[in-house]
């Protein structure tokens, strides 16, 4: 190879890997520059992020007013999430409660609501975000509102958000 071809093909090298180089700075360029507004955010100028679903499979149910949806997010092709769902208005007693008899309940609350919808497609309604991070949704099987069926039935008490009041029967 004489000297200017190898001259040309070192500068032809040399200029795409300058060119290459020019492409990443600008991606990063653009990246930092795209979270700028990072710097001004705290914890109070923040929302909690409500998906948008509406429906699901139930995957996985916990206890009496807690269990594991399966949905994708609305018009994507993306995959199927899972979240953490808790029926709102309704307490059940604890898994890992205090007593022996409110571990039971718990136990035959938790079989109830698993009778109900686990393994079936759901929709749920009102949905927001709880303390914990989860979503706290009214559920309906068909026609029927579960929140209500698990209070109706003596599985659950009702509960507002505010301080839990033991039942008595829990003890």
């Amino acid at each position: 190879m004489n000297m200017n071809r190898l001259r040309n093909v070192c500068a032809a090298l040399f200029c795409g890997c300058l060119c290459k180089i020019n492409a990443v700075s600008n991606i990063f360029s653009y990246i930092y520059n795209d979270m700028e507004y990072l710097d001004k955010i705290t914890y109070e100028n923040t929302i909690p992020f409500i998906p948008p679903i509406t429906s699901g499979k139930v995957v996985k149910v916990y206890d009496g007013d807690t269990f594991t949806l399966a949905a994708k997010l609305p018009n994507t092709d993306g995959p199927v999430y899972r979240f953490t769902v808790r029926l709102n208005g309704i307490d059940t007693p604890e898994i890992k409660g205090k007593t022996a008899t409110e571990k039971e309940l718990a136990k035959r609350a938790r079989d109830a609501l698993s009778s109900l919808i686990l393994n079936k497609i759901i929709i749920l309604k009102n949905v927001e975000t709880e303390k914990y991070g989860r979503l706290l949704a009214e559920v309906y099987l068909d026609d029927i509102n579960i929140n209500n069926y698990m209070v109706d039935n003596k599985y659950a008490v009702k509960y507002d958000g505010g301080t839990k009041e033991r039942p008595e029967e829990w003890n």
